[in-house]
């Protein structure tokens, strides 16, 4: 069993199951330049383009298509490249899914007689997430400047960062200058790491995608990845961007009763198992579903729900704050004149009126947030399905994906406690003077987020 982990462990695709990643590394001779094309896709790409044949053929094919997408120039001139090579083949991957790796060999005629000034780009697929890295080295001519260094970070997609990279190298464009001579220089490059929290959900995330991926699948092995999978979907809770324990605010903030509690964690579970089990199935019957690009409009429809929630409980806030002043000055007023009776009782009917439908309202709330809470399908969860159904376990991937909307409603419900404890510990005068503007706090806190995940999904689009 520690074999399987650990197996699968290093199968996991490090930079994500939907992404497709590039490498291009140049290099120049006196009488030539060679381009070696690699792409290698993620578990979900390589599912959505399953090769079944000659993957000679298909190799050939597809890197005619990839030089194409290739735009080279020396000193103004474009280079004519040719395919001098090409491979395909698949790796393991994650949960018993595979990833593959496209690798073209490409050359263009080229004269170093004199100092020249090359630019290359390559937008081949361009629009998908993932690596994208280009080198530049000389073999019998002397590189005097270039933007890109001569060694690749990754080891041409083979070795990438140990740390799961959150922010991986996004090089589209080469500016090099070549002379004759030997020797050279290369640009240095920085890359970023990942946070604990992060790194800790990737090690989870593998060691689930080994237990559902296992040739046999045992009650003990089934138990605990049903386990990993409620942590797993706790975790991911908890990270920031989705816009989840933004709902344990607002269930504190209203101090709602366990009838709310219980809704969101329902509606959370149902919405994020649904949200999979669909995507999950398109994928698997359509070559044409981009999964990643859904992912980024569900979570522009989620933020915008969250936003329009925030902003309709800001306003009802406000407008209750008002009423509750402008309501305790009428009543001193009435009853100083000896007509407390008559007016008090005529706005207590009108109150009880609005409060009617602002409880209605914020009940139609919860449901909406649990709804935007859960809309976006985690890719974790997304794997283990797919790996689930490839292996003739679509029952098990189902069980499993409901396990890990379970923990996502377990970590907002545990929140909500929390937020609640503490505002029951008022501590201060000072501190007890802001609860007539919790539920603005709270509104606002709601509006602001829904705002920042709207445009961070508008930003992954672009």
């Amino acid at each position: 069993m520690i074999a399987v982990v650990v197996a699968a462990l290093l199968a996991a695709h490090p930079l994500g199951d939907f992404s497709v990643n590039h490498f291009d590394g140049l290099t120049v001779r006196p009488d030539r330049i060679e381009d070696v094309a690699i792409v290698d896709s993620a578990e979900i790409p390589t599912l959505r383009r399953s090769v079944s044949g000659d993957h000679g053929r298909y190799a050939r094919g597809a890197c005619a298509r990839l030089r194409d997408d290739i735009r080279a120039q020396v000193d103004g001139r474009a280079l004519a490249w040719q395919v001098a090579g090409a491979s395909f083949g698949y790796q393991p991957g994650a949960a018993g899914l595979r990833t593959s790796r496209l690798t073209c060999r490409l050359t263009a005629p080229l004269r170093i007689d004199r100092r020249r000034t090359l630019t290359f780009a390559n937008a081949h697929e361009s629009g998908a997430p993932g690596w994208r890295e280009i080198t530049a080295g000389g073999e019998g001519v002397r590189i005097s400047a270039s933007s890109v260094p001569s060694v690749s970070r990754s080891g041409g997609l083979r070795d990438y960062p140990a740390d799961l990279l959150s922010s991986p190298l996004d090089v589209r464009r080469a500016e090099v200058t070549v002379e004759p001579g030997s020797g050279g220089t290369g640009a240095a490059v920085n890359v970023p790491g990942v946070d604990v929290i992060t790194r800790a959900t990737g090690v989870l995330a593998g060691r689930l995608n080994a237990l559902v991926g296992a040739d046999r699948l045992t009650v003990p092995v089934g138990l605990l990845a049903l386990l990993l999978s409620l942590l797993l979907g706790a975790a991911h809770a908890a990270l920031p961007g989705h816009g989840k324990t933004v709902m344990a605010a607002y269930l504190a903030g209203r101090r709602s009763r366990l009838r709310d509690a219980a809704t969101v964690a329902l509606t959370v579970t149902a919405t994020h198992t649904a949200g999979v089990l669909v995507l999950g199935t398109l994928i698997t019957v359509t070559t044409s579903l981009a999964g990643d690009v859904v992912l980024g409009w569900l979570g522009m429809l989620g933020g915008l729900i969250i936003a329009l929630i925030g902003a309709n409980l800001l306003r009802a806030a406000l407008r209750d704050h008002g009423h509750g002043h402008g309501h305790g000055h009428g009543h001193g007023h009435g009853h100083g004149h000896g007509h407390g009776h008559g007016h008090g009782h005529g706005h207590g009917h009108g109150h009880g009126h609005g409060h009617g439908h602002g409880h209605e309202w914020r009940s139609g709330g919860v449901v909406a947030l649990a709804v935007a809470g859960g809309l976006v399908p985690s890719p974790s969860a997304l794997v283990v399905l797919l790996g689930a159904m490839a292996l003739g376990r679509t029952w098990f991937g189902v069980v499993t994906v409901v396990c890990y909307g379970a923990g996502m409603a377990a970590t907002l419900l545990t929140a909500a406690l929390a937020l609640r404890r503490l505002g029951d510990l008022t501590l201060t005068t000072r501190l007890r003077r802001l609860r007539p503007y919790t539920a603005i706090m709270t509104a606002a806190l709601i509006l602001v987020v829904g705002i920042g995940v709207t445009l961070r999904a508008v930003a992954e689009l672009a």
